[in-house]
């Protein structure tokens, strides 16, 4: 299963707030022969109803529900405030409206706004959010102005890089004062303050041998004395296990994460390293490295769950500063058009300290486009993976570069099942072919082969420059058959060629950029190969063109055949690329191959895109004056691209072009106005504009996008009291590649306004929803809408697949039904919040947006939903912490969620919430798996462990949680985990296993306090694809407790008992049953009697002598012989 989903389904089962969380294994190596998949928006699978909420920059609060935002709440003095938001490739981007200038300016970093990413990276609840502040680079008082204005909003110093001109900083919990700090001016011409240039997220990326170190000709430099002896290359990666015997006496540390262990408690940097510069002396000289005589620094700048870019920077500083000729980065993340924080790092201690620095391109492989940053950076040298044969591993990135299509990856190396070192604390390999050593595969392995025979380059050539080191081995690479150089660049490695030849080219490969459409008239474009002989002796080569297959004759010409390279001397040729000769559009490449006397043979690949059929489009964007606009949002979206599938449409001026190939896309677009006054959004206004039926892109046009076209949405209810608390727009476009959701939301429709954009011809893809909620005022005016006695939540779509031309909606009472809902409460000093996402007809998933405004408990209110044309609603209640200043948000604790209902107009409905007793839960699943299962010969189970005693599913989320959980095969652990859930690989054979799972829950909770359940069954293989739930079964408390989860009296207790199967599973009828009460906290048990029978019963359940709290425990047995023991210390209490 895929470890992103099932770290998700865990948070939904154990109470991990998590929308998505951090891969377990580096991303860029994997026991055995497959990597580990970057963890991505590639990759997201937003199904499990998983909840966490990230705290922008700007201090606004967003909610994710499976790691979709679902609920926006304005941060601290930001009321009124409107947001752009949008959601495709499984990412949601949530961006208030005063931080699109400077992020459309390039001076936020986008990914602060993703917020989906926010999630992955940990950035959740309270935790702080981790900054790179660049400041201009005139000195020293640029940079103190930078660490001042993040000290004025609250934010922590961690570290300074000076190599790139930049502080790391800690946002606190108050991020609305950090926003004003480093930011002036009016909503509508935001800009970062003096003495800041650039505000990144510090972002967490991943750290991506007998016949490998021989395929690569290592053995040849070393029966020539070269070993890398004198030269010391720099490891950054997750630490180095110095004590290992293939290590030891070579290795020098330090460390760079927040950890004070030493060594290598993940087992990729050893892995890495004993490539690098590993003697084999555990093995006898057969897992030998490629440079063993190389000196290493180990730079640990990663541990398990990644590495953050400001680690990264400072141990690449380090070991540049420490004179490493040679730096290995087996690591990388997510490349984007502009030059990162990374890249611009390399490329500047690159040129300060002549340092090479060795990167993995990623394995994100076989789609074009998807080398990794800062293995995109032109000073690096970056390797893709081959496997034994040369052939090109599956897994490895390739090319062309994000941005600007340069050729990438450079290299290969062998990087397919590579027996390495194991260190001690290896988490990630396993035990290999001999003690001592794991199997990993991945561009992380190839990468440290090139980087030792760099080393081994630099022991023999020690005044060479990176670039130089960089020439000689592209030009020696040996290219694999069959594969394009935007696949593998120059080749395989061969150091044994590089430090046999005397030539070397440069540049080491050529790229040729884009071409534009159409190509009959493409002016010949012509770069110099520069060809250098470091020998004796003059050297005469013949040159040929080899072309990537489909490319067509005569695309690539030379301008002579032949060159004579004088001892010592250069000489030069001219390549030309002719993009005009017929044939097909697209990536075009191949290598000039130079061959001499002696076997001599020179390697530069080449590439040019060939644009396919592009048009330019102009967009002239007017606010609702007619004027041009400044303030907007728009987006074109094409799914079946490649690479992004986002085209940002944006020009300060309100007239912006954009190069697009032919096709159709989506288009829609958010128009601002009214920010001119600083923190006052009450007279703004937003206009939402879509185009129903894609746009079709066969010509250079010019669109006008008019924010007078937008006409007034408008929404009342029946209480004249009410104020609006949510007001969203969304528009949805779905086929069966591809999705994407664009729209706005607010608190307020007040300055709201929807229209077509252009066309409003109606699509079968396409959707368009208005999501309201309206509450009372709190006389307190700072209150907001706390403790409202009523609520409404209110959805509509535009049925006739067209974009609203503004909407108008008077919501009378026959419209809803009424639900009186009441709330429990469980735990001291919180407050709680129920919010609702409606379901449209036909829609399996919720769409739009709901907000949570919280009120005192116990509570009572009552809840309104609109039920027009079978509109189905969810629900979840949340208990959070009432935080200590307004200026904080709350923190949550515990919740429970309800599966979406219908309800009937001009009806009304009774619901509790939070109501004893809290337990496991086995209801609604939300993905196939859930909520145990085994699908082959894989058993997966999380449990939820914090329902309510009305059958809702429910989580924990305080920090002081314990939580385990455990499986065993016939008596024997097969997998235990404190992370809520285990995936374990079992025998085909049928044999009997026990299941364990408990949580010990921390302050603020009393009741509940220890939860345990224990099932026993039989399970053997399962055929297919398909997963098969256990016959797993849960026993249900539901005791009369009052709104503070009491019982009152000391009389006996009549309390419902409900067996409840696992949804799905072949759980068979109860047999036997038995119920017992403890009043002292599970020191003492006694069994309690059971009235009725069958799966429903009741249980007579005595009083204490004083007051205090009741536990319980079940035991339970099916016909078939599956067993659940269940145990709740603290279940009610008795007042």
């Amino acid at each position: 299963m895929h470890r992103r989903r099932l770290r998700a389904l865990a948070a939904a089962a154990a109470g991990v707030a998590l929308a998505a969380a951090s891969p377990a294994v580096p991303g860029h190596a994997a026991p055995g022969g497959e990597p580990a998949a970057r963890q991505s928006a590639r990759q997201a699978d937003a199904k499990p109803a998983t909840i966490a909420t990230v705290t922008l920059i700007t201090g606004d609060r967003v909610t994710l529900r499976g790691g979709a935002a679902a609920a926006v709440e304005p941060g601290p003095g930001r009321a009124g405030m409107r947001f752009s938001t949008y959601r495709a490739a499984g990412h949601s981007h949530v961006v208030p409206a005063d931080a699109l200038q400077p992020l459309r300016a390039g001076a936020l970093d986008r990914r602060l706004f993703d917020v989906t990413l926010l999630a992955e990276q940990g950035h959740t609840g309270e935790a702080a959010l981790p900054l790179i502040l660049a400041y201009p680079r005139q000195g020293a008082k640029q940079g103190a102005a930078a660490r001042q204005r993040a000290a004025a909003g609250g934010a922590t110093v961690e570290r300074e890089l000076p190599a790139v001109g930049a502080v790391a900083v800690r946002a606190g919990a108050d991020r609305a004062a950090l926003w004003g700090s480093l930011t002036s001016g009016t909503a509508s011409a935001r800009s970062l303050a003096p003495g800041v240039a650039k505000v990144w997220l510090n972002v967490r990326r991943h750290v991506s041998l007998d016949t490998s170190v021989a395929q690569i000709g290592a053995p040849a430099a070393w029966q020539a004395g070269l070993d890398g002896t004198g030269v010391t290359v720099g490891i950054v990666d997750t630490g180095v296990d110095g004590n290992h015997e293939d290590l030891a006496g070579r290795v020098t540390s330090e460390i760079f994460t927040d950890t004070t262990y030493e060594g290598d408690q993940v087992g990729h940097g050893t892995h890495v390293a004993s490539i690098v510069a590993g003697t084999g002396a555990k093995s006898g000289g057969k897992y030998r490295g490629v440079a063993p005589g190389a000196k290493l620094l180990d730079a640990r700048v990663c541990e398990l769950d990644g590495c953050w870019d400001d680690d990264i920077l400072a141990g690449m500083t380090w070991v540049a500063e420490q004179g490493a000729q040679v730096a290995n980065l087996s690591l990388g993340g997510y490349d984007t058009p502009e030059e990162d924080i990374l890249e611009e790092g390399l490329r500047r201690l690159t040129a300060e300290h002549g340092t090479l620095f060795v990167v993995a391109a990623g394995n994100s492989g076989p789609s074009a486009g998807t080398v990794d940053s800062p293995g995109s950076s032109d000073a690096a040298l970056t390797v893709g993976a081959v496997d034994r044969t040369d052939a090109v591993a599956d897994f490895s990135s390739r090319g062309p570069r994000v941005g600007d299509d340069g050729l990438k990856p450079d290299i290969t190396a062998p990087g397919v099942e590579i027996v390495a070192a194991r260190s001690s604390g290896d988490v990630i390999g396993g035990p290999g072919p001999a003690e001592g050593y794991t199997v990993l595969s991945g561009t992380s392995m190839a990468t440290p082969h090139v980087a030792g025979a760099a080393a081994i380059l630099a022991q023999k050539y020690p005044a060479w420059t990176p670039e130089q080191r960089k020439d000689a081995l592209m030009a020696a690479a040996q290219p694999s058959t069959g594969a394009r150089v935007f696949d593998q660049g120059a080749g395989r490695t061969d150091v044994a060629r590089a430090l046999g030849q005397t030539v070397t080219t440069g540049p080491a490969s050529i790229s040729f950029g884009r071409q534009l459409w159409p190509h009959g008239d493409d002016a010949p474009i012509t770069k110099t190969i520069t060809y250098r002989n470091a020998g004796t002796a003059a050297v005469t080569l013949d040159l040929a063109v080899q072309a990537d297959e489909g490319v067509p004759a005569g695309a690539f010409t030379l301008a002579a055949p032949r060159v004579t390279v004088p001892a010592g001397g250069t000489a030069a040729v001219a390549l030309t690329a002719r993009t005009s000769v017929a044939g097909p559009d697209g990536l075009w490449g191949g290598r000039v191959v130079a061959t001499g006397a002696g076997g001599a043979r020179a390697v530069t690949p080449f590439g040019v895109h060939r644009e396919v059929e592009s048009y330019d489009v102009t967009f002239v964007h007017l606010g609702r004056d007619g004027k041009p606009s400044s303030t907007y949002s728009t987006l074109l979206f094409d799914g079946t691209a490649t690479g992004s599938p986002f085209i940002d449409v944006f020009d300060p001026s309100g007239t912006a072009t954009v190069r697009v190939p032919k096709g159709e896309y989506a288009a829609s677009s958010r128009l601002f106005t009214g920010l001119e006054t600083e923190d006052d959004f009450a007279d703004d206004t937003v206009s939402v504009l879509a185009r129903p039926t894609l746009l079709p892109i066969t010509k250079n046009q010019r669109i006008v996008v008019d924010a007078r076209a937008a006409k007034p949405v408008r929404v009342t209810v029946p209480h004249r009291d009410a104020k609006a608390a949510l007001a969203a727009i969304n528009t949805d476009w779905t086929t069966e590649e591809w999705g994407l959701s664009a729209g706005t939301i607010a608190d307020s429709f007040d300055g709201t306004f929807a229209g077509p954009l252009g066309s409003n011809a109606p699509s079968p893809i396409f959707r368009a929803s208005v999501n309201a909620a309206f509450g009372r005022p709190n006389a307190d005016p700072a209150q907001g809408l706390r403790n409202s006695p009523y609520w409404y939540d209110l959805a509509w779509r535009q049925e006739d697949r067209r974009m609203f031309e503004g909407l108008r909606r008077t919501v009378r009472p026959r419209d809803v039904a009424t639900i009186s809902a009441s709330f429990a409460k469980q735990a001291e000093g919180v407050w709680g919040g129920r919010m609702s996402f409606p379901y449209f007809p036909g829609d399996e998933w919720a769409s739009g947006w709901a907000t949570l405004v919280p009120f005192e408990l116990p509570a009572r209110r009552t809840q309104y939903v609109n039920t027009a044309g079978g509109l189905r609603w969810d629900a979840e209640f949340r208990e959070e912490l009432i935080p200590a200043s307004p200026d904080e948000w709350p923190e949550s604790v515990s919740g429970t969620s309800q599966a979406p209902a219908t309800y009937r107009a001009g009806r009304t409905y009774r619901e509790t919430w939070n109501r004893a007793v809290f337990g496991p839960a086995l209801g609604t699943p939300p993905v196939p798996e859930a909520w145990a299962s085994r699908t082959g010969d894989t058993i997966l189970a999380a449990v939820p462990l914090a329902g309510d005693g009305d059958g809702r599913v429910g989580w924990s989320t305080t920090t002081d949680d314990v939580v385990r959980a455990a499986l065993y095969r016939n008596g024997t652990l097969e997998q235990e985990s404190t992370e809520g859930f285990v995936e374990a690989e079992v025998p085909a054979r049928s044999a009997a296993y026990r299941l364990e799972f408990s949580q010990q829950r921390g302050a603020p909770h009393t009741l509940s306090t220890s939860v345990s359940a224990v099932w026993t069954f039989r399970s053997g293989h399962v055929g297919g694809e398909k997963p098969a739930r256990l016959p797993l079964s849960t026993v249900r408390f539901s005791p009369p407790v009052d709104l503070t989860n009491t019982v009152r009296g000391k009389r006996p207790t009549l309390v419902d008992v409900h067996l409840e199967r696992q949804p799905g599973s072949a759980a068979g009828r109860n047999r036997t049953l038995t119920v017992e009460a403890s009043f002292d906290d599970g020191r003492t048990w006694r069994k309690v009697p059971l009235l009725g029978r069958g799966a429903d019963r009741v249980a007579v359940v005595g009083a204490p002598h004083a007051a205090g709290f009741v536990s319980l425990r079940a035991t339970a047995k099916d016909v078939k012989g599956n067993t659940v023991t269940q145990t709740v210390l603290r279940a009610y209490r008795i007042g």
